[in-house]
């Protein structure tokens, strides 16, 4: 499997307009992109599945297998990114402490959120998209471009 890579550069580059900051690189092939969310639908309509974020070229990395490799999931129609890492939660007391839990966060719009076990984040994020589909339509959510450049089938 394919793994894709997510530039973000603030470099200027002579072979990229200025405002593309964002590149995919897919098998060597590189597309430039003004927005983030952009550049990772375009990964995931590529078929690529996992991804990693970088900020510098990758052989600037000095052990480039610790680096986080993010997996694309679909759920109902919406496409978000997940990685397994550090929760914030509250002790009972009161204290600010971390542990280990899936992450999802949604392409385009929506809420990110944590989950033990990938099950149970499934089941969050199946609730979190029935909630943004019933919202009134004063909120905005089901409007272009909000929805429906992020939706796929």
């Amino acid at each position: 499997m394919t793994i894709g890579l997510l530039f973000y550069f603030t470099k200027p580059d002579p072979l990229r307009p200025i405002e593309e900051k964002y590149v995919t690189e897919i098998e060597g092939e590189r597309k430039s992109f003004v927005r983030e969310q952009d550049a990772m639908l375009f990964l995931f309509d590529n078929g690529i599945r996992k991804f990693r974020r970088l900020t510098k070229e990758l052989t600037e990395y000095k052990d480039s297998s610790k680096l986080p490799i993010y997996e694309f999931w679909q759920i109902k129609n919406r496409v978000g990114y997940v990685l397994y890492e550090y929760e914030p939660y509250i002790d009972e007391n009161e204290e600010v402490k971390r542990r280990r839990a899936y992450s999802w966060r949604f392409i385009g719009f929506g809420r990110y959120c944590f989950a033990p076990t990938k099950e149970e984040l499934e089941e969050k994020v199946k609730q979190l998209i029935h909630k943004y589909i019933n919202e009134p339509p004063e909120r905005g959510l089901l409007t272009y471009p909000y929805y429906t450049q992020c939706y796929r089938e």
